[in-house]
């Protein structure tokens, strides 16, 4: 009778164990999922803020102003070559970038960045089949 006791409590202990065991296990790979979703989370929201702010970028005209979008709103202000761009997204984040002005005239082929001049050379190769 006394050996049949002890046998149930190793039993029971055991299954004590495995179980705290799992739970490690399991509070682990959630801890891991939830980063892993908040991670996506931001890296998103980063690439809808940086895809609002080229738009931006190909949009400005004036010196400063600002632009509404679906995912948020962005201001921007040219400075000594410099477009500054501020990101606010409708979930409350904020991001700001900077680009390098460019200005491009169309007639002579040439652009500017950040007051030097470049010319566009376009190269048509031809390939045999």
């Amino acid at each position: 009778m006394l050996f049949m006791k002890k046998i149930k409590a190793g039993v029971l202990l055991y299954a004590l164990f495995m179980s705290a065991i799992f739970s490690l296990f399991l509070q682990f790979y959630l801890n891991r999922v939830v980063a892993t979703e908040r991670q996506n989370q931001a890296q998103l929201s980063a690439s809808k803020a940086y895809l609002i702010a080229d738009l931006t970028q190909d949009l400005a005209k004036d010196n400063f102003g600002q632009l509404t979008f679906n995912h948020g709103r962005s201001s921007y202000h040219k400075q000594e070559g410099e477009l500054l761009i501020k990101v606010h997204l409708t979930d409350g984040q904020s991001y700001q970038y900077r680009f390098n002005c460019v200005t491009e005239n169309k007639e002579k082929g040439k652009f500017s960045v950040a007051n030097k001049t470049f010319t566009k050379s376009i190269e048509k190769r031809h390939f045999q089949k």
